[in-house]
């Protein structure tokens, strides 16, 4: 515990304060921003194509603008991007509060976001390697505690009150101020890390570079794969998880409290526990376990209540016999599996971001980290919608059977039993002998 003390002061101090405050009121703002936008959508004449083109319009910019806003950051340095994209963000968020529009307005103002986002996102990701000075997995994990704060403040707090106080106006407004206070701090990040030469901007160094990175480093192909798997099963559960707890626990609202009380408490200890042990030289084994538990509880959820029931039913153990079994079982299964998952989910995030932190050389840090974003979201896109189509069509259960399958398949392939030919590291040239003359 001694030497995590003596390395949390390597932190620069006021670099590091400056870039908590950035996160945690960017994300608060953010969360503000989209809060106006969806009700200025939903309560349109056209509800369903304002709501539908809010996330087409997300998608297409972060597609069209990642990989060229991560090669931007890495061309003008982190600090500098970061402080750009807070400042055009704010902007963005500042038009749309001034003018506030109606509901078919809204995928303008989502693309013009999304797409300014995509050399801010990446250059916040670089800017650990430039901060963290080696602890990697805790500065990403401190970014995900200050996400997951800015996210509840804005929703649980903020947004209720100030809807309350001016409706969607007052929303606005108050994501405009917290945009342009995260923009004050990223440009007092960006000055502090320029005084302390903590960074130099990669000027010399092409794209080939990253994609030749990604072809050498095994870590950081299998960081591609858990991240990409984690995002999957983070948005299948929230597609699936309404109706099973409604259709499949029978569950109200104490029991979907205690469901989604236990996956953040797992969430929770994944923190601790990145913050704490992860290293970069224990990314990989990390990222196995987690995708193997995320492969557990997905399939635990959709079947193992089902063998616990019979194998009570069979047993007529004492007490259990006048037990309420469908209830029971379920709950029995739902809350442990809950806990797993959102401990696995956290643990792959982190592991997966900080392999990909200690492996890339500081020059390609933001191309990485947008290369890796681009190829998670268009990953995703096919299997959300066969996932919305499953639930409609077969229940939850068949859902999470077939995201399990996904997950055991990624495993499958991390340990190497499943040969995938673009996972393997190209083969060195043979030594081609050379000829010895002689007199």
């Amino acid at each position: 515990m001694a030497d995590l003390q003596v390395a949390a002061f390597r932190f620069p101090g006021p670099a590091l304060s400056a870039f908590t405050i950035a996160k945690l009121t960017a994300q608060a703002g953010q969360n503000l921003f989209f809060a106006a936008l969806l009700v200025a959508a939903g309560t349109s004449d056209h509800a369903a194509a304002g709501l539908s083109s809010f996330f087409v319009a997300m998608l297409v910019a972060s597609l069209a603008f990642g990989v060229p806003g991560g090669a931007l950051a890495d061309r003008i340095g982190p600090s500098r991007a970061f402080a750009l994209g807070g400042l055009a963000r704010a902007a963005v968020i500042l038009a749309w509060a001034l003018e506030p529009g109606h509901g078919l307005a809204v995928p303008a103002a989502v693309f013009a976001y999304s797409a300014v986002s995509q050399a801010y996102s990446p250059a916040e990701m670089a800017l650990v390697r430039t901060l963290g000075r080696g602890r990697h997995g805790a500065l990403h994990a401190l970014l995900l505690a200050l996400q997951f704060g800015g996210q509840g403040l804005a929703v649980a707090v903020l947004a209720p009150l100030l809807w309350w106080l001016g409706g969607t106006g007052a929303l606005a407004a108050g994501g405009a101020a917290f945009a342009l206070a995260a923009a004050a701090a990223a440009c007092g990040l960006a000055v502090a890390t320029s005084r302390m030469q903590l960074e130099v901007p990669a000027r010399g160094s092409a794209f080939r570079d990253t994609v030749r990175f990604f072809r050498r480093h095994a870590i950081a192909r299998e960081a591609l794969i858990a991240l990409a798997l984690t995002s999957m099963v983070v948005q299948g559960s929230i597609v699936a998880l309404p109706l099973y707890l409604r259709n499949d626990l029978a569950a109200g609202s104490l029991g979907a409290g205690a469901v989604i009380s236990a996956a953040a408490l797992g969430v929770a200890a994944g923190l601790l526990l990145a913050a704490f042990r992860l290293r970069p030289q224990e990314a990989s084994g990390t990222m196995r376990a987690a995708v193997l538990a995320m492969a557990v509880g997905t399939f635990a959820l959709a079947a193992l209540d089902y063998g616990l029931r019979a194998a009570l039913e069979l047993t007529e153990f004492g007490p259990l016999v006048d037990l309420d079994l469908r209830l029971g079982a379920s709950f029995a299964v739902a809350v442990p599996v809950a806990f797993l998952l959102g401990l696995a989910v956290c643990l792959a995030l982190l592991a997966g971001r900080t392999a990909l932190t200690a492996a890339a050389p500081a020059a390609h840090q933001s191309r990485v980290f947008a290369v890796q974003a681009t190829l998670t979201d268009a990953f995703v896109v096919l299997p959300l919608v066969l996932f919305g189509v499953g639930v409609e069509v077969a229940g939850a259960r068949p859902v999470l059977a077939l995201m399990g399958g996904v997950a055991g398949f990624a495993f499958l392939v991390l340990e190497g039993r499943i040969l995938v030919s673009w996972l393997q590291s190209p083969a060195e040239p043979a030594a081609v002998p050379v000829p010895v003359e002689r007199d």
